[in-house]
């Protein structure tokens, strides 16, 4: 499965638009829809809302690359 990251907006009439990508004609994909705004606000709320979490189950501390794997691997079977 690959993944790409398109910046885009969505219109008041609800149309996104997205750029040409002819190898993905006639497949089937997943769309997940962030919003960008207060990206680094609502970074670190999940940030802080993933350490409470693990705090709660007595781990050690977890670097930021420990608990991006964490929420990458998460979001990757959510999604699935």
């Amino acid at each position: 499965m690959h993944a790409y990251q398109i910046d885009t907006s969505i219109s008041e009439s609800g149309l996104i638009r997205l750029p040409e990508m002819p190898y993905l004609y006639n497949k089937k994909v997943k769309l997940i829809i962030i919003s960008s705004e207060d990206k680094s606000t609502e970074l670190g709320q999940r940030k802080q809302a993933m350490e409470r979490m693990l705090k709660r189950q007595n781990t050690s501390h977890w670097t930021d690359e420990e608990l991006d794997n964490i929420r990458y691997e998460y979001l990757n079977e959510k999604h699935q």
